[in-house]
């Protein structure tokens, strides 16, 4: 006693962190962690599937104070995060300490299994036939027999073991080594340029470089069709994309939902669209204010305005362009919300030969606040052509480790089936006093075990038997204490003798 409490005492912290995951116990804690966090992370989209290109701002405006808790929490990007990656890691340390500290004594148990088991221990199985007036002849058609049927025969003097279908007993580890298979892909993504998922935000006709990937992309034209009028419900939406390595188009595709163009090992699918339009091109009329008197047009980009406009003897010259103008006087003026040409605000000093500068605004979506700042305005400025168009949003997914997760998937696939298909089938046999004595074990299965046993024993002319009930906990406690190694532990031959 004293020899087994000074042992457990020099314990090392190696050897308590081993213990610490050898327990199934921590594994069980672990998975449920994952499971939440998971769960947890589907409350709302993650980050590379949310139709916008401003994350911080889309949580919020759509799903209000929680949605903004979630984004500033980090869980609007939860798989990629350091903890839930190092809660991965856990689990898999976790099924290599247990896989190993039981794999192994299995494997030592099966291979030290006895080939002549003692007669009582044959008698406890509850698949058991006899044979008085038998001798070793009997063995070697019973041997035969074992061989046609697959079996694996050992033999040792007057015994035979005759076994097939060890690896379902492994059937378990299998599925262990299939999970750190797919936990392996899942880290693959930690590799530099082994991982992408992300959203592309393109106007139409421009090009955009992703260096995470290794080449650009160029819309080359955005098609939105609506099923009604009044554009409530979206018939499609399409993109007609190009791919550029540099400056040389390598690839182009129609883009359309669930037809992704594939580029690179990268993925480029056809994911959303801005359902706000912005201004492309304008034409603007400068008009007088008092009797609407036309002075001429002039057409304007809204992506590049110029620096001045000539209208007849006019000269309207840009003091200040707002592509996404917001006006909030208690917040400082006037100010843009984005670089992208929304809601634009253009503000210009309108002159001429001979007469002084005036500041003119025009607003075409706010035309409330543009008469609200100028109501001595003498002139007046009006958008009489537009063209409007939408951001094209593609969703680029590159993830190397892919196929290293359906490998694991399709080990853990035959694990499952050995598992829940195949048995491991042992059948002892030993002629003692001129008696035959056959038992046989299964970990499942029985009835299966039952019908084929019948059809070997019957080849010595042994009636067919059932298979006993199971036994109850005291009564295995008692068989196991007369033979041991029937429960596969790893004790070398023991039981041999008579």
């Amino acid at each position: 006693m004293q020899a087994e409490t000074q042992k457990k005492k020099q314990k090392s912290l190696f050897d308590h962190i081993w213990d610490f995951f050898a327990s199934v116990k921590v594994a069980i804690v672990i998975i449920i962690l994952l499971a939440v966090t998971s769960i947890i992370g589907t409350i709302y989209p993650q980050e590379n599937a949310i139709p916008s290109p401003n994350p911080q701002f889309y949580y919020a405006d759509t799903y209000g104070k929680m949605g903004d808790l979630y984004y500033r929490l980090g869980l609007s990007d939860m798989y990629n995060s350091w903890w839930f990656l190092a809660l991965v890691l856990l689990l898999a340390i976790s099924l290599i300490i247990c896989s190993i500290e039981r794999v192994i004594p299995l494997y030592k148990s099966l291979k030290n299994q006895p080939i002549a088991r003692k007669v009582i221990a044959i008698r406890g199985d509850r698949l058991y036939a006899n044979q008085s007036e038998a001798d070793q002849s009997r063995i070697d058609q019973l041997a035969e027999a074992f061989k046609k049927k697959r079996y694996k025969v050992r033999r040792e003097g007057n015994a035979l073991l005759a076994e097939k279908g060890r690896l379902p007993r492994f059937g378990a580890y299998i599925i262990h080594i299939g999970l750190l298979i797919i936990i392996a892909g899942v880290f693959v993504r930690l590799i530099p340029g082994a991982y992408y998922s992300g959203m592309v935000w393109l106007k139409q006709g421009e090009r955009q470089y992703i260096e995470d990937v290794g080449f650009g992309l160029q819309n080359n034209g955005f098609t939105l069709e609506f099923y009604d009028d009044a554009q409530t419900r979206v018939k499609k939406y399409e993109t007609d994309v190009a791919v550029y390595v540099g400056d040389e188009e390598k690839a182009t595709k129609h883009l359309i939902v669930n037809e992704p163009l594939k580029f690179n090992n990268t993925l480029i699918f056809q994911n959303s669209y801005d359902p706000n339009p912005m201004f492309k091109r304008g034409k603007v009329e400068l008009t007088d204010k008092a009797s609407g008197k036309s002075y001429g047009t002039f057409d304007i980009n809204f992506d590049d305005p110029q620096p001045s406009y000539q209208v007849g003897e006019y000269t309207l010259t840009m003091i200040n362009y707002y592509p996404d103008i917001k006006v909030e006087p208690e917040k400082g003026g006037v100010y843009t919300n984005s670089r992208d040409p929304y809601n634009p605000g253009l503000q210009l000093s309108i002159s001429k030969p001979g007469m002084e500068g005036q500041t003119q605004w025009m607003m075409p979506l706010a035309p409330f606040v543009e008469e609200m700042l100028g109501k001595e305005y003498q002139f007046k400025l009006k958008l009489v052509q537009v063209e409007l168009f939408n951001m094209t949003g593609l969703h680029l997914q590159k993830d190397l480790g892919i196929p290293v997760v359906y490998a694991g998937c399709a080990v853990v696939l035959w694990g499952l089936v050995l598992c829940f298909y195949y048995q491991h089938r042992r059948i002892w046999a030993r002629l003692e006093d001129g008696e035959l004595h056959i038992g046989a074990n299964t970990n499942k299965n029985w009835i299966g075990l039952n019908k084929e046993f019948n059809k070997l024993i019957a080849t010595v002319g042994i009636d067919p038997v059932t298979f006993k009930p199971k036994a109850k906990k005291k009564a295995a406690q008692q068989a196991k204490q007369q033979d041991t190694p029937q429960s596969d532990a790893p004790h070398g031959k023991e039981g041999t003798e008579k």
